[in-house]
């Protein structure tokens, strides 16, 4: 299990919101997993957790606008992110 507080991020509001997963939560993993996601306690989900990509070690998954709802969480908002890797 992973968990951390994360930031709900969106670049522009015609894309996707999503939460960085920065790399020393990540424990040397380097390519694109399948995860459950709970945020803030609610119900989980399936996402992709991906690599940043570039130089950057970080990795990222995105919020469909119902996932964020279903959460009560909002653009902006500090989360309590947990993630339960699939492989």
């Amino acid at each position: 299990m992973i968990s951390f507080a994360g930031t709900i991020l969106r670049k522009q509001d015609d894309l996707p919101r999503y939460i960085v997963v920065k790399p020393e939560h990540l424990a040397g993993r380097r390519a694109a997993f399948p995860a459950r996601v709970s945020l803030d306690g609610g119900p989980d989900f399936a996402r992709n957790i991906r690599p940043w990509g570039g130089t950057s070690n970080a990795f990222f998954f995105n919020l469909t606008a119902d996932q964020a709802r279903r959460s009560g969480l909002d653009t902006g908002d500090t989360c309590a992110v947990i993630i339960l890797p699939e492989t």
